[in-house]
């Protein structure tokens, strides 16, 4: 069947919206909306958390904690690798020395050195990080920047609530939820000089006028298609077609994408490359009014962090100087703009890798050990959690499951972590399952 009815009513509902919205406009954003709309939200326990926002910073494919964060200089030179340790900003704690502008920042963040997962595989330890449930065949759940967007979705204004930048990692979706809660993805790289959001701007020779003249027309339609028989989804057509037009003609809307607007000297503060950027654009849009902002950083290719072959090189020429400067920069502006007090920084990848250097000089998949590191909306400053051991292979002091983290993101956003979802057949999910916040965190 079309989505025209056939007996003699005349178009269908649907068919209406799609000649009156996605026609006229061309834009994914309506169907995102009329999803929010459609599914509806039952809320959320909500209390009084730190964290206003977040922005999480995921390292696609699984960084070597060794090499980064928890080095081991008195391991075999087949674990500990070819970086030095050098001093940070906090007395008696030493990361690896292709950092060294996080280094001075350290005083900043809490470093958990002990996040310990079973998955070692790229698609199930994403799920597990990015989720804290491991992954069930039968279901997929929700990120924290979805779980996020439903709970507040009331709140929302013309920018989306869930934002990715540059693109959407694995498992970084809405899951069992339905795709309204998806974050919206930026699909471009902020640091090309071609930088254009999809969605945002109007297609090519459609002017804003052009445009009113076109919302009119949807307008004319709607009151036709109240003829046709009203239901929820029919109820709620002005909000959610008010929801994509705003967004196009938000101002506000507009000047929050608008990464040229930065003065030159704070663009290559934050380091003119892709991370860079999507740093610096995450912290435009948080302090514009979006509540999740997830920065992919996947390197060259999908999954950049991936250093099975030659890791050393990799990591120092092309992966460390971005993250390095990016991040540091990241942290400092939140600071100096009084954002930090209100908004969680979190760095993670799916997973660490192993300590025996393979016949490639490349470290292979290990979910055993990792280290995360959170900063702001009152998380302590220049603190370690946690202890890997001497070879860093698995946690030898307060280990910190997937579920403890995403518990303790919540718990810092003000999200209860024992709230129930409901799964589209009825069955009741909580948000984390088992794990439990971190006290030094909160």
């Amino acid at each position: 069947m079309s989505g025209f009815d056939r007996s003699c009513r005349g178009p269908s509902r649907r068919a209406l919206l799609q000649v009156g919205m996605l026609g006229a406009f061309g834009l994914g954003l309506d169907d995102l909306f009329r999803l929010q709309v459609q599914a509806g939200s039952t809320g959320g326990k909500v209390f009084d958390g730190k964290a206003k926002r977040c922005i999480l910073v995921w390292l696609a494919g699984g960084p070597s904690h060794i090499d980064t964060f928890d080095p081991k200089p008195d391991a075999s030179v087949d674990v500990r690798g070819e970086f030095k340790s050098i001093d940070t900003s906090v007395a008696n704690l030493k990361i690896s020395e292709i950092l060294p502008k996080l280094a001075a920042v350290m005083d900043k963040v809490t470093l958990i050195r002990a996040v310990t997962s079973p998955e070692a595989d790229h698609d199930r330890a994403a799920h597990h990080l990015l989720t804290g449930y491991r992954p069930n065949p039968a279901l997929v759940y929700p990120s924290f920047g979805s779980v996020v967007s439903k709970i507040r979705e009331s709140s929302r204004s013309a920018l989306p609530t869930y934002v990715a930048v540059p693109d959407a990692p694995l498992f970084s979706s809405s899951g069992y939820l339905t795709p309204s809660y998806d974050p919206f993805s930026v699909n471009n790289d902020p640091n090309a000089p071609s930088f254009r959001v999809r969605d945002l701007t109007p297609p090519d020779r459609l002017t804003l006028d052009r445009l009113r003249r076109r919302r009119a027309m949807v307008k004319s339609l709607d009151r036709f298609a109240k003829e046709v028989g009203e239901t929820p989804l029919t109820t709620s057509r002005d909000q959610f077609t008010d929801r994509a037009y705003d967004l196009m003609t938000s101002s506000a809307a507009q000047e929050a994408f608008q990464i040229d607007k930065e003065p030159t000297d704070v663009r290559d503060k934050y380091g003119r490359t892709a991370l860079g950027q999507s740093l610096l654009l995450a912290r435009r849009l948080v302090e514009s009014g979006v509540n999740f902002v997830t920065v992919n950083d996947r390197g060259m290719g999908q999954l950049g962090w991936d250093t099975h072959a030659q890791n050393f090189p990799t990591l120092k020429d092309r992966l460390a100087p971005s993250l390095d400067q990016g991040v540091a920069a990241l942290l400092q502006d939140l600071d100096e703009r009084g954002l930090l007090k209100d908004t969680l920084v979190v760095l993670m990848g799916e997973f660490g890798r192993t300590p025996k250097i393979n016949a490639a000089a490349g470290r292979d998949h290990h979910g055993r050990a990792n280290c995360c590191l959170m900063a702001g909306a009152g998380t302590p400053q220049g603190q370690v959690l946690g202890r890997s051991d001497a070879k860093g292979d698995s946690p030898a002091d307060r280990p910190t499951t997937p579920a403890d983290l995403a518990a303790t993101i919540y718990t810092k956003l003000g999200l209860d972590p024992s709230y129930q979802f409901e799964t589209p057949d009825g069955r009741p999910i909580r948000l984390v399952d088992g794990g439990k916040p971190i006290a030094e965190l909160l």
